[in-house]
């Protein structure tokens, strides 16, 4: 079998305006899809979506430039090879994660495709058959935050993941006020998304009381991390700085790695997303298995694959996929109870549909 045509979408998803720390909002999501196709009449679909410019070292437009660069590299190779192609998008461009993310997906979606099997046979079986998703909620106290807090709870939710304001006092009046509501047997995550100083960070842990509470990336680089989580104890998943396997085994020859957001585009797709996962079930580290956005319905199926793939010690979470205002695939994945549950059919299951998603602004044969 061999790559005949590579094809490139873009496409713009409007939302309701979402915010990650420190006021950095996205309006609209810029989608890159990537089709396949092979000589087999067998195709294949991946996409990628970075959050923005200024989250991680990723942007929507440089997703295209880099296809520019690789997508021609693969025609003629078979797509099937998956751990070949990525040897190939390695050596012919260092980094950028987040490009090599849509074609190493597509690769995958051929190869479950052409054995007539679920991506998540090949990536450990179904293990885990309903994983849990996480609920976000608004970033401040009141009547909106109830209510999504009641919301998830109707829907079996029991896990929450807030985002911090980097306003120390606000946080802390924050946090108080959801340690206050917590029920038995709920979790909730508090993210920085790398916004804290170290000082900031200490403060909040000193002053919130006794709350069980994860901090997620509270400061920019992994030794303030690692500062935080030594001076507060407050346990400590790693998120933006954690991006391969060296932060792994350095983390956790540290004992600060109390947890790990493993997100499919920050790692560079199916194949290396799998290596930390295996590492991570391996060293009894649980994750969050997730996407840089959760309003990508293709990327939240392939997460969704690699749950069920996934000891469910070894999982805190999945990610729980937004409804968009403009669809864009058909068979996305189904969110009920709590739970999320893989596309079905062969391969990633989801299709994206020709007539949402419009004419390739690039092909490559």
């Amino acid at each position: 079998m061999k790559i005949t045509r590579i094809s490139v979408y873009q496409v713009d998803v409007p939302i309701k305006p979402a915010t990650i720390s420190h006021d950095r909002v996205m309006s609209v999501f810029d989608i890159t899809y990537v089709r396949i196709e092979t000589d087999a009449g067998i195709e294949g679909w991946g996409d990628s979506v970075p959050w923005g410019s200024n989250f991680v070292a990723a942007y929507a437009r440089g997703v295209r430039a880099g296809l520019d660069e690789l997508a021609p590299q693969l025609i003629g190779r078979d797509p099937r090879m998956v751990g070949a192609i990525n040897g190939l998008m390695d050596f012919e461009m260092t980094g950028h994660p987040y490009v090599k993310t849509a074609l190493d997906v597509a690769c995958w979606d051929i190869l479950a495709r052409s054995l007539d099997t679920p991506l998540y046979m090949l990536l450990g079986g179904m293990i885990t058959p309903e994983p849990h998703v996480v609920g976000s909620v608004p970033p401040e106290p009141g009547d909106e935050l109830e209510a999504a807090m009641a919301a998830h709870r109707e829907n079996g939710l029991i896990q929450f993941s807030g985002k911090s304001s980097g306003d120390v006092s606000k946080d802390i009046t924050y946090l108080r006020w959801m340690g206050e509501r917590m029920r038995p047997g709920e979790s909730l995550k508090y993210d920085g998304n790398a916004g804290w100083r170290v000082d900031e960070a200490i403060r909040v842990a000193r002053a919130m009381g006794d709350i069980d509470v994860y901090f997620e990336q509270p400061c920019a680089t992994y030794e303030e991390c690692r500062e935080v989580r030594r001076t507060t104890g407050v346990p400590l998943i790693l998120d933006e700085t954690a991006t391969d396997v060296g932060v792994l085994l350095r983390a956790k020859e540290d004992g600060v790695l109390d947890g790990l957001n493993l997100k499919l585009a920050k790692v560079g797709g199916i194949s290396k997303m799998r290596v930390i996962r295996d590492l991570c079930v391996h060293l009894h580290v649980p994750m969050e298995i997730q996407d840089s956005s959760y309003y990508s319905e293709h990327a939240c199926a392939v997460v969704a694959h690699m749950g069920h793939s996934t000891p469910e010690r070894a999982i805190r979470s999945v990610i729980n996929p937004k409804g968009l205002k403009k669809g864009t695939v058909d068979n996305p994945p189904i969110v009920r109870a709590g739970r999320i549950f893989a596309p079905s059919g062969p391969g990633v299951g989801s299709v994206p549909m020709l007539d949402a998603i419009g004419e390739p602004i690039a092909v490559y044969a």
